[in-house]
Parts: structure tokens; C-alpha cells; sequence
């Protein structure tokens, strides 16, 4: 069994406030965990209203599967949600 963690740093394109920012954070978590199946939590930049920093896992038997479903993520975000990609690693355990 592999765990795939996806690191990103994402700029937020629209928000004013950390209110804001939440309305835009929580249906892009909800997006990913429902389709995709994988679990995200915040972990930088909880104070920056421009910026957040997620991490995303995913566990499964096939490590070229979470290779490829975790880089496709990023430009899924990127073209549903008004984010800006910042820095991106996939990393394999």
C-alpha cells in the first residue's frame, strides 16, 4: 500500500477577507474530497487572504495512480476555482 501527499501552494485570485477566502477554500475542499476521494487540510498560510497552502492524500494500492491522479489535480483546481498555482510536489511513501 502507497500514500500519495499532493503539497500546494495556491494564490487566491478574488478574495478581500479571510471570509473571503473561506468561501472560496470550503467548496473546493468538499469538491476534491467528493470527487476524487481524497482527504485536504489547510496547513499554511491560515492568516493570508491571498495565499493557502493544502495538502491532499490519497492511499491505494498502484503508486503510478496516485502519481497521475495527484498532478492532475492542481490544473483541475485551477480551471474550476479562481486559484492560481504557486508551487506544486507530489510526494510518494
Amino acid at each position: 500500500m502507497a500514500v500519495g501527499i499532493l503539497h500546494l501552494e495556491l494564490r487566491l485570485l478574488s478574495p478581500r477577507s479571510l471570509k473571503e477566502k473561506r468561501s472560496i477554500l470550503k467548496p473546493l475542499k468538499n469538491y476534491l474530497q467528493k470527487t476524487h476521494g481524497v482527504s485536504v487540510a489547510e496547513v499554511e498560510h491560515q492568516n493570508s487572504w491571498q495565499l493557502t497552502g493544502l495538502e491532499i492524500a490519497l492511499v491505494s494500492n498502484d503508486r503510478s495512480f496516485l502519481h497521475t491522479v495527484l498532478s492532475q489535480l492542481s490544473r483541475s483546481l485551477e480551471n474550476k476555482f479562481p486559484v492560481m498555482l504557486s508551487r506544486e510536489q507530489v510526494e510518494l511513501r
